[in-house]
């Protein structure tokens, strides 16, 4: 029997310090709050497509994201400060855009379940 890298033990701390970067509780108020006009089941199908992205963009940063800021040379820390402006000018920008429900068309609907994942749970700080 091979030896990990980690024990079960690191494995049980790397998933609760991910779980709570990911921060999957505070995040439901916001989900339930721009899902209110859904359907049960438009509301289940943006929950798969937001962990779903999730999922992916995680596994993307842990397998070559190293590699793509290597790449291009950057740093790190370069990357966290202009990752945080970048989250900042973007929230600032969704919250004066706020449209009525009539303003609203199809295409913006739904794309609630990438503000979800990408702003919400995957944010500068857990893909560092």
């Amino acid at each position: 029997m091979s030896e990990s890298l980690l024990g079960f033990s690191g494995y049980i701390k790397f998933l609760m310090g991910l779980f709570a970067l990911v921060n999957s509780i505070g995040i439901l108020p916001v989900f339930i709050s721009m899902t209110n006009y859904q359907t049960p089941a438009g509301r289940n199908k943006t929950n798969f497509i937001a962990n779903l992205s999730v999922a992916i963009i995680l596994c993307i940063s842990l397998l070559i994201g190293d590699s793509i800021l290597h790449m291009f040379g950057i740093s790190i820390d370069s990357f966290r400060i202009a990752g945080g402006v970048l989250i900042v000018t973007i929230v600032i920008s969704m919250i004066n855009d706020k449209l009525g429900e009539d303003k609203q068309n199809k295409q913006e609907k739904s794309e609630t379940a990438v503000r979800v994942s990408i702003l919400g749970q995957t944010g500068i700080n857990v893909i560092t």
